[in-house]
């Protein structure tokens, strides 16, 4: 019988110890999930959510105690905390409180001051209503395309007449108020410029064929205007200027004025059925 030579036992060793060395350098692929950033805006809170996917943790049978503790149930919200910020400084109004802005006879915004997100809302305006004054603030406009749906579906026919004015805007109004009736009169329907809620571009006047598309009290006796009173807050907006509240708002009643400041404050206010100058002051304490 013949023995292997060594040259020959050496090179299936050879052999065979290389294809160990292989097979334990050869590593699988690890799959990789990328998650994507997207600016959504705040309104949208359905948005994707391919970024939770990364969250996702695989329990373990083997592991006690996992499956109780995922079956924990989950921790009640907490009510939104009222921020620690001032209403005012030195009677100019504090733009940090966002959609709870605070502009009336005494507060005013800056000269200057122009919403960063206005765009124009896919509702129908009076024919006479053009350019900046067709426009709102990103929320409240989202905001008001609802409410004109909702009125639309209950047979509510609505549309703008004015949004956003700029302070000049404001300026040249305020003036030909003063200038026809005079300025004890004028400032009883009329903002002097900076105290205009329009400026902030959370508010919009709205009317109907009933009454022509003017703003006149008797809107607030019509169909519309009493579905707007009694649905409005619905959709983040409250009739900023009522007639109970005339002495106490410097204006007088305004069913025509609507001012957004989002749903959950705008249903405060109408279960409360005060001014909102009140509401928020309580509200910031």
């Amino acid at each position: 019988m013949r023995y292997p030579s060594i040259l020959m036992v050496c090179g299936a060793l050879t052999f065979m110890l290389a294809g160990c060395t292989t097979n334990e350098q050869v590593e699988p692929k690890e799959p990789t999930t990328q998650s994507s950033t997207i600016d959504e805006p705040e309104t949208e809170p359905n948005g994707p959510t391919s970024d939770r996917e990364d969250e996702t943790v695989t329990e373990s049978p083997s592991e006690e105690g996992t499956s109780d503790e995922s079956e924990q149930p989950a921790e009640p919200v907490e009510e939104p905390v009222a921020p620690s910020q001032p209403i005012e400084t030195d009677g100019v109004a504090n733009l940090e409180l966002d959609e709870l802005i605070l502009v009336n006879k005494k507060i005013a915004l800056p000269a200057d001051y122009q919403p960063s997100d206005l765009v124009e809302p896919n509702i129908d305006f009076v024919d006479s209503t053009v350019g900046e004054r067709r426009m709102l603030r990103k929320e409240a406009a989202q905001a008001i395309e609802g409410l004109m749906k909702g009125a639309k579906a209950a047979g509510i026919d609505l549309k703008g007449t004015s949004a956003f004015r700029s302070y000049a805007y404001q300026v040249n109004l305020f003036n030909a108020y003063v200038e026809r009736d005079g300025k004890e009169q004028a400032m009883k329907y009329s903002a002097p410029p900076g105290h205009s809620e329009h400026q902030t571009g959370l508010a919009i006047d709205v009317s109907s064929a009933s009454v022509n598309y003017q703003l006149t009290q008797s809107f607030g006796e019509t169909v519309e205007g009493k579905w707007l009173e009694d649905h409005a807050h619905e959709y983040g907006f409250i009739i900023r200027y009522q007639k109970a509240f005339e002495e106490e708002t410097g204006y007088m009643y305004e069913p025509w004025h609507l001012r957004y400041i989002g749903i959950e404050h705008a249903k405060k206010v109408h279960a409360l059925n005060q001014p909102y100058d009140r509401y928020i002051a309580e509200f910031l304490k």
